[in-house]
């Protein structure tokens, strides 16, 4: 009896696969000979508005006609796969997920970078830092309210510019103060607060948290006192030390 059993189990793990396979190839049989009779697309993203449009998907893809360009043809001269990866090549889209249903309506989804802070570098055209680290072009569709960086920017100020707007983004006090970073011609990175009219020199990003500090001491403790017009420069360059102008 045990033997029965046992030979009974193994036929089934056997079979198991067997049956997996064979449901795979039927869907993708299926799916590739699935006329598309509409397109849905989707946009995924964080920001007020999307940065793309569908027009823009449509682009990406190769159908600036849109949808009419793939209204009756089927899965397989579709090349989803393909469609997949050109989508992936644009780096403002972080994820894409391309397929056609059983109702035929083709279905494009696609996830947006998020956007964190916007760099106008001299002389060059402007692009928004991410998340993630990823750089993406600006949009002609939408422009979120951001922390802009201008000036004389590379890629390792950037790295730099990223660690410090992160570092503000999670600061409850830091967060709504900062109006604009900006670079100078040495490659510090200098901010103008909202409140005042003076500029903070912090240098890089060294000790980042405990200038921070300083400064909000000294906000709280000085310029409270003798008043946020009374300097033009505050530098926090050098370690243990506020110097105003």
């Amino acid at each position: 009896m045990s033997k029965k059993i046992n030979i009974g189990k193994l036929l089934l793990l056997l079979l198991i696969p067997a049956v997996l396979i064979a449901l795979y190839f039927f869907a993708t049989k299926n799916s590739d000979s699935e006329v598309c009779k509409d397109v849905s697309i989707t946009l995924n993203y964080k920001t007020d508005q999307s940065l793309l449009t569908e027009k823009d998907i449509y682009q990406i893809l190769g159908f600036p006609a849109g949808k009419s360009q793939l209204i009756g043809k089927n899965a397989g001269k579709l090349k989803l796969n393909e469609m997949e990866s050109k989508l992936l090549k644009n780096s403002t889209i972080k994820s894409a997920e391309v397929y056609i249903g059983m109702s035929g309506v083709l279905k494009i989804e696609v996830t947006q970078r998020n956007p964190m802070f916007r760099v106008i570098p001299n002389g060059r055209r402007g692009y928004y830092i991410c998340e993630d680290t990823v750089k993406i072009p600006l949009s002609d569709n939408f422009t979120p309210d951001l922390i802009p960086a201008t000036g004389f920017v590379n890629d390792k100020i950037d790295r730099q510019l990223y660690y410090i707007v992160g570092f503000v983004n999670n600061n409850s006090f830091w967060k709504n103060q900062i109006q604009q970073f900006f670079v100078n011609e040495n490659r510090d990175i200098l901010f103008v607060p909202y409140i005042g009219v003076h500029e903070v020199i912090l240098g890089d990003t060294s000790n980042l948290d405990e200038k921070f500090k300083k400064l909000e001491v000294f906000y709280k403790r000085g310029l409270n006192k003798i008043g946020w017009d009374k300097y033009k420069s505050i530098n926090l360059k050098f370690k243990g030390q506020v110097i105003c102008k």
